[in-house]
């Protein structure tokens, strides 16, 4: 049985990573056959444990080796701290000696990635070991666009020598692969492998929907909620059976108080709704009783509720943020301008086919995260 392994540097394994890509893609490969095995910072997920899948832990987070912000790009002292750190190094490089994988893919939020990987690179050919090594992106390239001068140049020679030591690089989006395909000798590594869903939103809705219009996000001002609310109060009084939830944990408190004064009376009539955080098993019940899923968020990596509702049959109201245009052969409906005046208008929109029998849910197939396993172990072409 080949084997497959996973690495993600300095990860905090929480039992929502299960159904993203940091655990999904471990799972599609124990589909696929593969014997798999994950090297993490810490797992907390008592649940994934009992997956079949070994796991490593070298108890490294990224509270000092990764930045925060993300929009800081290159970001010198947790890179330099990351790259110093010998024990990860070690620790790491010593479980992919033992377990020999066959394909060994590594995330591409730490520095010391690549040194890891080329020592074992060097490792394999003094030992006639063969393993086939993925580099998976942990970004579009959205936050590199613009970067002139000095940090240009170290991000391009950064990128070419990951270019020399992975055989494949893996991007999600047609926008990523734009922006990094631009980096020296990137192009020809470079591949589309967008993210999907996990299982339990691909086995289809067999219920009654109700008029409810939802959207799965944590509420932060990024998220656009607000322009969201905006626009459901535009139409509420033509649509009174109709009502918003808002699924997802409040990371920011003060905007949350924001828009709950906002959301008023219609807050106090529930035709606004905020649910809070919700498991696995509760979303799938969600996605299967609503009929509209919004998304009206300024920026976003990939968006997978946005895929889990266009897998669940929803209709979809989407911002481009996340490379939308990847998704049109869905049949989303991406809005030109993220203002409440646009918004109400897309949601009536919506409102008017649900209740006039005109939309028909989405009928191209989503691949699981098994196809996901195959694409990235065959070489295939992208998929379409």
């Amino acid at each position: 049985m080949e084997k497959f392994l996973l690495y993600l540097p300095y990860s905090d394994f929480i039992d929502y990573y299960e159904h993203k890509a940091l655990g999904a893609i471990p799972l599609g490969f124990v589909e696929a056959g593969f014997d798999v095995s994950l090297i993490v910072g810490v797992m907390r997920s008592e649940k994934y444990r009992k997956n079949r899948i070994r796991i490593y832990e070298t108890g490294n987070l990224d509270d000092r080796y990764i930045a925060k912000n993300k929009s800081s790009g290159m970001s010198i002292k947790p890179r330099l701290l990351n790259f110093l750190n010998f024990s990860e190094f070690k620790k790491v490089l010593r479980i992919i000696k033992e377990e020999k994988p066959g394909i060994l893919m590594a995330y591409n939020n730490s520095t010391l990635t690549w040194l890891i990987m080329w020592s074992y690179k060097i490792y394999c050919r003094t030992k006639n070991i063969k393993t086939k090594l993925v580099l998976k992106l942990d970004n579009d390239g959205s936050d590199l666009i613009g970067i002139n001068g000095i940090r240009k140049i170290f991000i391009e020679l950064y990128y070419k020598l990951l270019s020399h030591i992975f055989d494949d690089i893996v991007t999600e989006t047609s926008c990523g692969y734009e922006v990094f395909s631009n980096f020296p000798g990137v192009k020809p590594k470079l591949r589309i492998v967008p993210n999907t869903v996990f299982n339990d939103f691909l086995k289809g809705n067999n219920k009654q929907r109700d008029k409810t219009i939802i959207a799965v996000s944590r509420i932060t001002p990024v998220k656009g909620i607000d322009i969201l609310i905006k626009s459901f109060k535009l139409i509420a009084e033509r649509y009174p059976d109709w009502n918003l939830k808002v699924i997802g944990t409040v990371n920011d408190e003060e905007y949350f108080s924001a828009i709950k004064k906002m959301a008023e009376p219609l807050l106090m009539d529930k035709r606004i709704i905020f649910t809070g955080e919700k498991s696995r098993e509760e979303l799938v019940d969600i996605y299967n009783s609503a009929s509209i899923y919004c998304l009206f968020s300024e920026h976003e990596s990939f968006a997978i509720s946005r895929l889990e509702a266009i897998a669940m049959g929803l209709y979809i109201i989407t911002t481009p943020a996340g490379c939308a245009d990847d998704l049109i052969k869905y049949g989303v409906h991406i809005m030109k301008d993220n203002t409440p005046e646009s918004g109400s208008k897309y949601i009536e929109e919506g409102i008017k086919a649900i209740e006039s029998n005109v939309f028909m849910s989405n009928k191209i197939k989503i691949p699981s995260y098994k196809d996901i396993a195959m694409e990235i172990a065959n070489n295939t072409d992208k998929i379409n």
